[in-house]
């Protein structure tokens, strides 16, 4: 299920009350304006629920938001919530907490605890995660839970690769595969919590894969990608990078080749005009023939063909997700 809430088409005066009945009756969350803000009022949310998680995404102009025991009554989550800041950052109150994120930080919070938040402007997604899936997985903490992350390396970045890459892939996923998914997901916060790694080695793996596709996505032009550069770039080693794809079924290797692929069919019919040379060396390849090759095996067409057909013939697409909460070929 998923749905998108805009004041875009909305008239500007009543814009703000369309946002404060949609966010409250979504979210149980109460809004309210700045008193001395003008200026026409712009808010959109996407929303998408799938097994066991919700995924919102925000982007909205400033304006002041609470939960408290009238809206906690109203609507009990039994979840926690994790945030991840994209824009220039929020103030939180948050069970008698305070803290104020910056860009890229990750607060992991009971979303049944009293809060208060205030933005100038909201750039931020957020993850509902039932606590019976993350609880079982989360070291004695002081409750209710509140955790604001604002370096991501280390595991931070194990979990917060994965949740960018369950984001990306999440329409392709069924519903049978998000509760394994989200199981991982789970293990691997609770790692971020404080808990032993060491107890759960197949989170771990599935968080170092995430982060080193989400790396390999990041650099797959570069002709030079290659095992040794990316473990030195993740700071592991070249065995345990390669553990991490031998878990899923694919290589390193075949990764990379197949995602520069994707790549390159994507711009070949996004820009007929374009030479063939050009894309296959702009995506990584140092072999024309080589690219043909590859080509062909892995679509069943030439360049030439693929543009001769047009948007008619998709072919197939990497689909990275398996009910295992890894990657397949």
């Amino acid at each position: 299920m998923q749905f998108h809430i805009t004041t875009d088409e909305v008239p500007v005066r009543q814009r703000f009350e369309l946002w404060n009945a949609a966010i409250f009756g979504t979210l149980a969350i109460s809004v309210q304006p700045f008193a001395d803000n003008d200026a026409p009022f712009r808010a959109q949310l996407a929303a998408r629920v799938s097994g066991p998680l919700l995924h919102l995404d925000f982007d909205a102009d400033g304006f002041g938001a609470s939960r408290q025991s009238r809206e906690i009554a109203h609507r009990r989550w039994d979840s926690y919530w994790v945030y991840r800041e994209s824009g220039p950052g929020a103030w939180f109150r948050i069970a008698g907490q305070e803290l104020t994120t910056t860009a890229g930080d990750l607060v992991i919070a009971d979303a049944d605890a009293p809060f208060e938040t205030r933005a100038d402007r909201y750039a931020h997604q957020l993850w509902l995660i039932p606590k019976t899936l993350l609880d079982p997985h989360l070291p004695a903490l002081r409750r209710p839970l509140v955790m604001r992350l604002s370096r991501q390396d280390g595991v931070n970045a194990l979990a917060e690769s994965y949740l960018a890459a369950l984001t990306h892939n999440w329409d392709e996923l069924s519903e049978a595969e998000m509760g394994p998914i989200a199981d991982t997901l789970g293990r691997l916060i609770g790692i971020v919590c404080g808990a032993a790694a060491d107890a759960q080695p197949d989170a771990v793996r599935a968080g170092r894969l995430a982060e080193a596709m989400r790396f390999i996505d990041r650099h797959l032009a570069d002709p030079d990608l290659s095992p040794a550069g990316v473990a030195t770039a993740l700071r592991i080693s070249v065995r345990t990078l390669h553990a991490a794809f031998e878990q899923s079924g694919t290589s390193f290797a075949r990764h990379v080749a197949r995602r520069r692929l994707e790549e390159c069919r994507a711009a070949l019919l996004g820009n007929k005009g374009r030479a063939v040379t050009d894309i296959a060396f702009a995506w990584g390849f140092s072999s024309l023939s080589g690219f043909y090759r590859a080509f062909h095996a892995a679509f069943g067409m030439t360049p030439g063909d693929l543009r001769a057909v047009g948007r008619g013939k998709q072919g197939q697409r990497l689909c990275p997700w398996t009910p295992s909460g890894g990657f397949a070929p």
